[in-house]
């Protein structure tokens, strides 16, 4: 009787552990579609056994009490897992960044139906018959003292500006996009950090009594994790008691005591994000411990090209640049500042095109020549002395129908006019020209440090003084200083220090551009004055003769060769190859990150898969799972049928 009542234990043992095995299979199936979800797996296992007696061989004699769950299996494979993360933010670097390049490709490629290439288009291009502004001054140059071409070339360069301004702000606008993005890639981190934090406190309050495993908390901290790894570098560790310790571009993001939120330090100026570690900084005193490290070359070498935080960051940059970010750079300054950003750039590189064929036509149309010195009264007993100024060339310069002086130029600066005008003390007018605010330094080392100073040999200067003596004797009352018409008291240029001995202007570190006085496409206008009245358009010379001379310089300017792409390259080009040169840069980058992040997406995917074969859920195998356990279950089920009906019918036999 004994014997048959154990038997019924063990039929019990099998309903029992079968329908577990059929409940772990329920659930694996109705977490098909979950994220992160790992399949749980049953091993059942012997139920311990009876010793009933010795044999004569000394072997024991056992009975089985059954089976039941031995393991509830929730694997993965770390190495796996590792290879994904790590693969993941390679991927999400290399996207992120092909989508700038590309956003970049597209405002260039085609702007409200009409490629800009068309707008600058230069002999040897294909374009729209009286499209380009190379075409308006050709037209122009047949007859400069005809209004309809006067005015087409107003009209081409009216179209020149707006396209240009339009391309500018489209660029300005996607890096306001971009720091969208990095404002909330950093809000989206700063979440799971939280959500990590509180998964551990769960999973160690869970397994504190090392009988439960906090299976589904592991499942959803592990898919944090996973998608925490496309953001940035990642590393993670996990202690005895369950936690997991995460550092996110080799800082801590959580621990067991906390978890640490990224802050945002915004640029006043330009409002753009750039993510930092509040708990390390001291924001009082404006030292700040950044996220992201960009003065480690960025590669796979060195591991640092992983994630779309630093991929975006360094895709916007830290500011909107134009032309004097790549003029007069030292390459090695170039490469850590504005050649590390597409956007910044490309908007460089876009302005320095811009910039120079303004520049260029103006110098023509209304040319300078360098005065050694001129000399003011300025009618309160002192005297300024100007030193190397540019100065109209007077005596070459071309004038329009009106005969003024000075002539107007074409393309105009927000915030001053070409020239100032001033009399000597013989009585001499000269038009000094308002220089623009661009990058005069120089290096200079001095005991072993490099000092960025005011070159006073070459550049223009200013002296004030006043006469003693019957003007015989000067009294110096300020020093040679660089001229800077336009400095601001509050944004000074260059500060004098005397360095060993040496009096010198020293640049600024904090020094921050004027751009209004610039011909950079944020600033540039066409002259009001020609738009009202286009026979002001320069196109008499000297000699009071129609100017076909100037006419044929402006268009020549298109085959000059006077413009490099960068700090790195010395090759000069022309502004049609110049631009074209550009475009293939932007193409060549784009082409890069597209390629490597489509040959990451592939290593991804086959990473995963073989991930999923090892936690993912398969509908056919756990649908075969479950008819086994199902026929099992029916089997213990009959089983105890059985050993009931025979305990049955021998009770029913005693009775008798």
């Amino acid at each position: 009787m004994a014997n048959g009542m154990g038997s019924l234990f063990v039929g019990s043992s099998g309903v029992r552990s079968s329908q577990d095995a059929l409940n772990t299979v329920a659930n694996n199936l109705a977490n098909l579609s979950t994220a992160g979800y790992v399949r749980q797996q049953v091993v059942f296992r012997d139920v311990e056994y009876n010793n009933i007696s010795y044999a004569k061989n000394g072997y024991k004699k056992l009975t089985g009490l059954g089976t039941s769950i031995g393991e509830l299996v929730h694997a993965r494979d770390i190495f796996l897992d590792k290879a994904f993360r790590q693969e993941n933010g390679r991927r999400s670097y290399y996207e992120a960044s092909f989508e700038a390049v590309d956003e970049v490709q597209t405002l260039f490629n085609e702007l409200e139906g009409t490629a800009f290439q068309q707008i600058i288009n230069g002999p040897g291009l294909d374009t729209e018959e009286g499209e380009s502004l190379w075409h308006a001054f050709q037209e122009w140059s047949k007859n400069p003292s005809d209004t309809v071409n006067q005015n087409l070339v107003i009209q081409k360069a009216s179209l020149f500006v707006s396209r240009a301004y339009a391309v500018y702000k489209g660029i300005t606008n996607y890096q306001s996009n971009i720091n969208g993005q990095i404002s909330q890639n950093i809000d989206t981190i700063n979440d799971y950090a939280k959500r990590i934090y509180e998964l551990n406190n769960r999973v160690a309050a869970i397994e504190a009594g090392g009988r439960e495993t906090a299976m589904n908390e592991r499942d959803e901290r592990d898919y944090l994790i996973d998608q925490l790894s496309s953001y940035g570098s990642i590393s993670y560790s996990e202690d005895i008691n369950g936690v997991m310790e995460v550092q996110f571009e080799g800082e801590t993001l959580v621990n067991e005591m906390n978890y640490y939120e990224i802050g945002k330090k915004t640029d006043r100026m330009t409002g753009y994000i750039t993510p930092y570690w509040p708990h390390l900084s001291n924001e009082e005193a404006g030292r700040y411990v950044e996220v992201l490290d960009f003065t480690r070359k960025i590669c796979t070498e060195y591991n640092t090209d992983v994630g779309s935080l630093k991929a975006l960051v360094q895709a916007r940059g830290t500011g909107i640049t134009n032309y004097n970010d790549i003029n007069n750079i030292d390459p090695d300054l170039y490469d850590a500042t504005t050649g590390l950003s597409v956007m910044e750039n490309t908007l460089a590189e876009f302005d320095q095109l811009v910039h120079g064929i303004a520049k260029q036509i103006n110098d023509l149309l209304v040319p300078n020549k360098v005065q050694d010195t001129i000399t003011v009264d300025n009618g309160d007993g002192t005297y300024t002395r100007y030193h190397n100024v540019k100065v109209l060339d007077t005596e070459h310069c071309y004038v329009g129908a009106d005969g003024k002086l000075p002539p107007q130029e074409l393309f105009t600066r927000t915030g001053c006019d070409r020239y100032t005008k001033v009399t000597d003390v013989e009585g001499n007018d000269y038009y000094i020209y308002n220089e623009e605010d661009y990058n005069d330094s120089v290096g200079m080392t001095i005991n072993g440090k490099t000092y960025k100073i005011y070159d006073m040999e070459n550049g223009a200067t200013v002296t004030r003084f006043k006469l003693k003596d019957d003007n015989v004797t000067e009294e110096i009352l300020d020093n040679t200083q660089p001229y800077l018409p336009w400095n601001k008291e509050d944004n000074e240029k260059y500060t004098r220090q005397v360095i060993s001995g040496q009096t010198l202007w020293v640049l600024n570190d904090n020094y921050t551009y004027d751009t209004s006085v610039q011909y950079t496409v944020a600033e540039l206008h066409i002259n009001e004055n020609l738009k009202k009245q286009v026979t002001s358009l320069p196109y008499i010379n000297p000699e009071h003769e129609i100017a076909y001379d100037l006419g044929a310089k402006i268009s020549e300017l298109w085959e000059e060769k006077t413009l490099t792409i960068n700090p790195r390259f010395s090759t000069a080009y022309n502004f049609s190859d110049y631009y074209q040169e550009m475009i293939g840069e932007v193409a060549i980058i784009g082409e890069m990150y597209n390629s490597t992040a489509e040959s990451l997406d592939g290593a991804v995917r086959e990473i995963d898969n073989g991930r999923d074969g090892v936690i993912g859920v398969s509908s056919e195998e756990e649908l075969t799972k479950m008819i086994k356990y199902q026929n099992a279950y029916n089997a213990s089920s009959r089983y105890i049928q059985t050993v009931s009906d025979m305990i049955e019918a021998l009770v029913t036999g005693l009775g008798a």
